[in-house]
């Protein structure tokens, strides 16, 4: 006993004499102060959560309101702690992080549903020279687990930092048929941050997670829900092949705010699986081997809803906002009112949409709002890359309203009914949205809509509105 208050420490039991029903003593560790009241025998005797009496041997158990500190279990503040008190814990309990705790080994939670909770000290115990509330993955002994945090359940982290030490082939945090909640917590350097597979209702508020070559993969987790979430790929800046977001197998997003950064090869990747962005903002790093995008659309069965985003579609950034590639048959894209920072670099090319598909009748594409400048993108780069001669009258639901600046600004190109390229003459049945190539090689009749601008072979696009062809300058 060495306390002020004159009161027996855990570690002083077993001690003769006591057998009320109801003591308070001082945490050895801690110093703080602890009920313990007398139960029944049974549970095993373990010096902190239950005490035991030497004479009687009544056993006490010790009242902690449902939070544990993994302090009460030893001094080390390693994954031993740790995995000491997740397994003395019950279902709903809350363990308590303060300090640094450095693991070299995997911790398991297994069949209950638990929060991390970071706490700095706050009272008068407290010594000076305390980390942060951590996490700390470093030295990582098992060579053969997945992820250095796995758990079946629910699982809750909040003020605090959940950190690895750029480990090869590691998952920080593995949860499966459980979800995740982040509160102000950051995950980093790991090689995946964060991988759930049919977690429901995961909830990400005011939290990052940042330095992993892929940050967050999400399997068969429908009504995810992220306020301000900071995602940044890579371990550093400039590394090659890095993803944001992967979204498997039915999974659902919905991001409110937030950012998505440092990604080289893709922000947000979808596979059959949907994705809402409301005032997201994206910033990716340029990978010289591959297209960069901000959102790809991997196969089939996967819907887009994009509005009020913020892009950065920048040399040494991301070229694509939007990608959706030629084998995939079927896409629901709704894209309203973003901003994209473009710049004039010679060698540049961007194609704000990007829909590669040789058949539109399975697609929904309904795009306005955005900005645009004619004279920022190069030649190469498009707005929106459809080639017209692929949209066919009826085939799939297409509704582009291009913005100001735009060639075809105020023009609503809807179920576009298009003919083959370089026309000769003035197809029949002309109707508003009409768009099509005319040959104009400089012999009779071979310009159709009769707005040739030289004499000789210069194809020119044009677009039948409000009874007349109109040209459509190239970009």
């Amino acid at each position: 006993m060495s306390n002020t208050l004159n009161l027996l420490e855990t570690n002083d039991f077993p001690t003769a004499g006591i057998s009320t029903d109801f003591i308070t003593l001082i945490d050895s560790r801690t110093k703080e102060l602890v009920n313990f009241v007398k139960i029944a025998s049974g549970p095993t005797v373990d010096g902190v959560m239950y005490l035991t009496e030497n004479v009687h041997n009544y056993v006490y158990e010790r009242v902690y309101n449902g939070v544990i500190n993994p302090e009460w279990f030893g001094p080390g503040k390693t994954d031993a702690e740790l995995q000491a008190a997740i397994n003395k814990a019950k279902n709903n309990d809350t363990i308590l992080i303060r300090d640094e705790y450095r693991c070299s080994h995997q911790i398991i939670i297994n069949n209950k549903s638990l929060t991390f909770l970071g706490q700095n000290y706050i009272n008068g115990n407290d010594e000076g020279g305390n980390a942060n509330s951590s996490i700390y993955f470093v030295d990582f002994a098992d060579t053969s687990a997945d992820s250095c945090i796995r758990a079946n359940q629910n699982i809750n982290f909040k003020n605090l930092v959940v950190t690895g030490s750029n480990i090869a082939g590691k998952v920080g945090i593995k949860v499966t048929t459980g979800a995740v909640a982040l509160d102000s917590v950051t995950v980093q350097s790991f090689e995946t941050g964060i991988e759930v597979t049919q977690g429901y209702y995961n909830k990400f508020v005011n939290s990052a997670i940042v330095y992993c070559p892929v940050c967050l993969i999400l399997n068969n987790c429908y009504n995810t829900n992220a306020t301000s979430l900071s995602i940044s790929a890579g371990y550093q800046k400039n590394d090659a092949n890095t993803k944001g977001i992967i979204l498997n197998d039915g999974s659902n997003l919905n991001l409110f705010g937030g950012s998505v950064e440092g990604f080289s090869e893709s922000g947000i990747e979808l596979s059959a699986s949907r994705v809402s962005c409301f005032g997201t903002y994206f910033e990716g790093v340029y990978d010289e081997e591959n297209n960069n995008t901000c959102i790809k659309v991997q196969n089939n069965s996967s819907r887009v809803t994009a509005v009020g985003c913020h892009v950065y579609l920048t040399s040494t950034h991301a070229n694509i906002f939007i990608d959706v590639p030629s084998d995939v048959s079927s896409a629901h894209v709704y894209s309203k009112n973003n901003y994209f920072e473009y710049e004039k670099v010679n060698d540049w090319y961007t194609s704000v949409y990007r829909f590669s598909a040789t058949d539109f009748s399975n697609y929904n594409i309904d795009i306005s709002g955005d900005n645009y400048k004619n004279d920022i993108v190069n030649t190469g780069s498009s707005y929106i890359s459809i080639t017209s001669a692929l949209l066919k009258k009826g085939n799939g639901i297409i509704n582009i309203v291009y913005p100001s600046g735009h060639p075809l600004a105020g023009v609503n190109l809807s179920n576009l009914n298009t003919v083959s390229p370089y026309q000769y003459n003035d197809p029949i049945g002309t109707q508003n949205g009409m768009i099509t190539t005319f040959a104009n090689a400089g012999y009779p009749g071979d310009d159709g809509a009769h707005i040739q601008s030289s004499i000789g072979y210069v194809p020119y696009t044009a677009v039948y509105e409000n009874g007349s062809w109109e040209k459509i300058p190239k970009l």
